[in-house]
């Protein structure tokens, strides 16, 4: 999910490089939603994508939604 990326990026350090195509795909949901400020590369281009930061708009979203990590979500019980 974008969202959990975006989390997990929150921490940074910026930039940062993702190679992952999975992730290269999420980032570009985020960075059409203008929740980070990023360089993509062309789709199925071989270079990794390099975020610069998180917006505003992205960290508020974080803030909003408070997506669970997964460690902290309850073991059925």
């Amino acid at each position: 999910m974008p969202m959990e990326l975006l989390r997990d990026m929150a921490a940074g350090p910026f930039p940062l490089t993702l190679a992952s195509e999975n992730a290269i795909d999420k980032l570009r949901v985020l960075k059409a939603a203008g929740m980070v400020l990023a360089w993509l590369p062309e789709p199925g281009g071989a270079q990794p994508a390099v975020v610069q930061e998180l917006t505003g708009l992205g960290r508020a979203s974080l803030k909003l939604r408070e997506v669970p990590r997964p460690e902290a979500q309850a073991l059925p019980g």
